[in-house]
């Protein structure tokens, strides 16, 4: 292993990792303080900061309580890429056509597949179908382009030999493999070449109109066009990151004693618990186990009764104004998702078995959310007005981006080499990120990079905590999202009604007909993997666990009674 030093300024300048400050607004923000704020406490602002003789007001203190809901597995080009038209200012894909090269190996007449909107049919929505390549030696090949060795073109990432697709240290990702990547990934999944409408789904995006409720939000509150995820990767290191300020030098998932073993850094639960403030989890109960507590297990489990809490407690500390100073909600990650995570194994046995991996059903959940913050009133403790909600993702998943990811802070000052030779040097693909307050202007576009650290840096600078890791020590924070001196009336804000679910969407009970037999997508089985890892104390061999719903949760609930929750 090798040691490297952070590098300067002027080449993480050079690279885009400098921070823009800009923040671009479309349209004007309904800004009248109104009986309402007043009743709530939002009224006390000092009018335009900007304006003569104006007491500066930090961004920060126009919210008391923080909410984030973090989904599964998708690019913003992915997700909100039409968002907005051409000549808007937002970097989306309407301002230019984009397109991705086909391997030569697929010889189909095809050269190239452009950028497209989403046809919208149903079976659209659960695209791209069968799950893209998402570790660490999948996205080098989705952003350089490069296969390295050309061995590793058809193995799986555990698998691959170094340098693990990564082309020469200086090299600029070009955006140009993500067909080839999912070509590769479809050939050593399925055994076959796949077809033309089978890959250029990876290219796909999705419309306003087939995500009316995040597209609607986006547009009536702030949307990043710049937030990247935290490690070119996949989940786990990209959610320990969002919390940790660094992944104790992984980059996989497995194997999965590391995560609950290992990674012992601490994270800003810890520091906010220090500090005598008020943290919680969220998880729905059918899901038996939160990812957030088995990834981070080795600093959080003193805290799995007192700190982490249902859907069910999320709704209920809304509606009564006790959400703590920061709150985390988890989708359903394990059993009948709504994370908007790509669909399980497109075939088991050379029988095609269908998972209700659905994007509408992740825009229904954040309809519920934003529905119950929009609604709250509490006189005392949470309300609309001083709850800021953050809606993003953990990581791109393979969808594919056009704008190439910046440099990075490395956690550590001399920053050993981590897992396949990485060392933190450069951000993940942006992910759709948008923020909703009170405080935050209609139409308003943030174009400053951001990336995960935003939140820990709020948090850190909002509450005099201590930083986490070099990565958050001057990370961008969350201000540019907070542009208006008064607040607007929660009433003015957009109602959101949400697309149409698909048949069985409905169903949460993993032992029911319905749900039983679907098969365990990629993170599905991860999850399962650390779960049983985390109680047994023994690594498993994930191809001897259940690969459905009915048997695994049968196999962990067992296991999980009692340990989370009903503190």
């Amino acid at each position: 292993m090798t040691d490297r030093k952070p590098p300067s300024d002027e080449s993480a300048a050079a690279d885009g990792a400098a921070p823009r400050r800009e923040f671009l607004k479309v349209s004007a923000a309904a800004a009248g303080a109104t009986l309402l704020s007043a009743c709530f406490g939002g009224g006390g602002d000092d009018g335009d900061p900007n304006a003569v003789g104006a007491v500066a007001v930090d961004p920060l203190t126009r919210f008391d309580h923080l909410v984030v809901v973090m989904y599964e597995n998708r690019s913003l080009d992915n997700v909100l890429g039409w968002l907005y038209p051409a000549g808007s200012g937002f970097d989306g894909l309407a301002d230019h056509s984009y397109t991705n090269p086909v391997p030569s190996y697929i010889d189909d007449g095809h050269a190239s597949v452009a950028a497209r909107k989403s046809p919208g049919t149903d079976a659209d929505m659960q695209n791209p179908n069968p799950d893209p390549g998402e570790p660490y030696p999948h996205v080098n090949t989705q952003l350089f382009g490069t296969v390295a060795p050309e061995a590793n073109r058809f193995r799986a990432a555990a698998d691959m030999a170094a340098p693990y697709n990564a082309p020469p240290a200086g090299t600029l990702a070009t955006m140009q493999g993500f067909v080839q990547d999912y070509c590769n990934t479809f050939v050593s999944t399925n055994g076959r070449n796949p077809t033309f409408d089978e890959y250029r789904v990876i290219m796909d995006a999705f419309t306003p109109e087939q995500l009316p409720v995040i597209s609607t939000l986006a547009q009536s509150f702030a949307v990043y066009d710049a937030w990247f995820c935290a490690v070119p990767s996949q989940t786990y290191c990209n959610r320990s990151f969002f919390h940790a300020s660094t992944s104790s030098g992984y980059v996989l998932n497995e194997p999965y004693q590391k995560w609950v073993l290992g990674n012992a850094a601490p994270t800003i639960f810890n520091r906010l618990q220090d500090a005598g403030r008020t943290w919680r989890v969220y998880f729905d109960e059918t899901q038996l186990v939160p990812l957030t507590g088995l990834i981070h297990a080795a600093v959080l489990a003193p805290y799995f009764k007192s700190h982490f809490a249902t859907m069910q407690d999320f709704y209920a500390d809304v509606a009564g104004g006790t959400l703590p100073d920061y709150a985390f909600v988890e989708p359903r990650m394990l059993f009948n998702h709504n994370d908007m995570h790509p669909p399980g194994p497109l075939v088991i046995g050379n029988v095609s078995i269908p998972d209700p991996s659905d994007v509408r059903c992740g825009d229904l959940l954040l309809h519920q959310i934003y529905s119950a913050v929009k609604a709250s009133a509490s006189a005392k403790g949470s309300n609309a007005l001083n709850t800021l909600l953050l809606v993003t993702f953990d990581e791109h998943g393979g969808c594919f981006d056009h704008v190439r990811p910046p440099g990075a802070k490395m956690p550590e000052k001399i920053q050993p080499a981590g897992e396949m030779d990485f060392f933190f040097d450069r951000l993940g693909v942006r992910v759709p990120t948008i923020a909703i307050s009170a405080y935050t202007g209609a139409g308003t576009i943030v174009k400053r990079h951001v990336h995960h650290a935003a939140v820990i840096r709020s948090l850190c600078r909002k509450f005099g905590l201590r930083n986490l890791t070099e990565r958050d020590v001057d990370a961008p924070d969350l201000s540019d999202a907070l542009n208006l001196a008064a607040p607007r009336d929660p009433a003015s804000w957009p109602v959101t009604v949400p697309p149409p679910q698909p048949p069985g969407s409905g169903v949460t009970d993993p032992l029911s007909p319905q749900l039983a037999n679907v098969p365990l997508n990629e993170l599905e089985q991860h999850i399962l993997a650390t779960a049983v890892a985390f109680f047994t104390g023994k690594e498993p061999d994930r191809s001897a666990l259940p690969k459905t719903v009915g048997p695994a949760y049968q196999m962990l609930q067992p296991l999980a009674a009692g340990v989370f929750g009903g503190g």
